[in-house]
């Protein structure tokens, strides 16, 4: 007896056929990702994708960005993809650099270039910078991200606010470099870093420049300028080299040098090398090879063939070490103290000095005290 006639295996094949079709056509429509690939032949000309996940690979396979957007456009001739409310991730050698929204932008399938524009937030993931601008432009395998208009980053735990026209950075290294009326401002203490580029070193803390540069002060509006500078964020210090001037409008002190490093917590401005300090409205300028500035106290210490003139004596005290109290008016000098006032043909000597600048005197003492009056 025939177990399976000819009708029966006909009726069989058509259910296994039927069933497998039914299955593959769940699948498709419940259970197939739901990531779009550019790489995918699912980018057609003229394609419109809606909500929907894009992501590239570099050629080692390793995931370049992951952008989810509200709608894409995609325009086969050029391999660009226009894309609406934008959330983007960005990745190099498979490790999270940034995360950035933004309105819209495009995806350059080619050159793996990816643009945003309106409203842009990102944040640096590795050194929690944050980000703000009116376009960026992400470009992957260079590792170089920039960004124009009204650009802003900081960093919350620094308490410091960078602005300029225009940032080139590298996620991967935390190097952002900001062009064009540079701003950096810092809240603690309230201080203005002022130059045309500036650069911030955000694993190191650090932000300097190689173009002229000026900073001030705000509680004392104490303006400093220099050719270049660098400002090590944690330690709170600024060091400054190259045409330094420096001034001081509550204390009516003008300072000149060529190398100064200013210590923001300490308020103290130290100078390793030869420097000039002044005073138009008291009549005295000062010299010496080395020195330092002590805000807070209002004092100015002077180190190393010290030589200090009077306007109002006509007088010059040269000495090893000179001390300047500024309130009181007070300079003292000690070291091979000499005192001369040409105009008298007078030269005093000894081992310490005294000037009071508003009483217009000075005195020379010492164990040897030496007085020559020349006719």
């Amino acid at each position: 007896m025939q177990i399976f006639s000819r009708r029966n295996i006909n009726i069989f094949i058509i259910v296994l056929v039927s069933t497998t079709l039914v299955f593959a056509l769940g699948w498709f429509i419940f259970l197939r990702p739901s990531v779009t690939s550019l790489n995918k032949s699912a980018t057609v000309a003229g394609s419109s994708l809606q909500n929907i996940v894009l992501t590239e690979f570099d050629a080692k396979g390793k995931l370049l960005w992951e952008i989810t957007s509200k709608r894409a456009d995609y325009r086969e001739d050029r391999k660009i993809a226009d894309i609406e409310e934008v959330k983007g991730k960005f990745y190099r050698d498979d490790e999270l650099l940034m995360e950035a929204t933004g309105d819209r932008g495009t995806i350059d399938q080619v050159s793996k270039v990816i643009s945003l524009e309106g409203n842009i937030k990102a944040i640096g993931v590795q050194e929690k910078v944050n980000m703000q601008a009116d376009k960026m432009i992400w470009n992957s395998e260079a590792d170089i991200l920039k960004a124009t208009g009204n650009v802003q980053i900081n960093r919350t735990e620094d308490k410091i606010k960078m602005v300029g026209k225009e940032l080139t950075a590298q996620p991967s290294l935390n190097i952002y470099s900001l062009e064009k009326e540079v701003i950096v401002t810092a809240t603690e203490p309230k201080l203005e870093m002022k130059s045309e580029k500036i650069t911030w070193d955000a694993k190191n803390n650090r932000a300097f420049t190689e173009s002229p540069l000026s900073l001030i002060q705000v509680k004392d509006q104490l303006r400093l300028n220099a050719n270049r500078g660098s400002w090590d964020i944690e330690k709170q210090e600024v060091m400054v080299t190259g045409d330094i001037k420096a001034l001081d409008p509550k204390l009516d002190v003008d300072l000149t040098a060529a190398v100064a490093n200013w210590n923001l917590g300490r308020q103290l401005i130290t100078i390793p090398e030869a420097f000039t300090a002044s005073s138009k409205s008291r009549g005295i300028v000062v010299k010496a090879q080395k020195g330092e500035a002590l805000l807070e106290k209002e004092q100015i210490n002077l180190i190393g063939e010290v030589a200090a003139s009077f306007s109002s004596t006509q007088g010059v005290v040269t000495a090893d070490r000179v001390e300047w109290l500024i309130p009181s008016q007070s300079v003292t000098a000690n070291g091979n103290i000499v005192y001369q006032q040409p105009d008298k043909n007078l030269s005093v000597t000894g081992d310490r000095a005294v000037a009071n600048l508003e009483q217009q005197t000075i005195t020379v003492t010492g164990a040897n005290v030496l007085s020559t009056l020349t006719p």
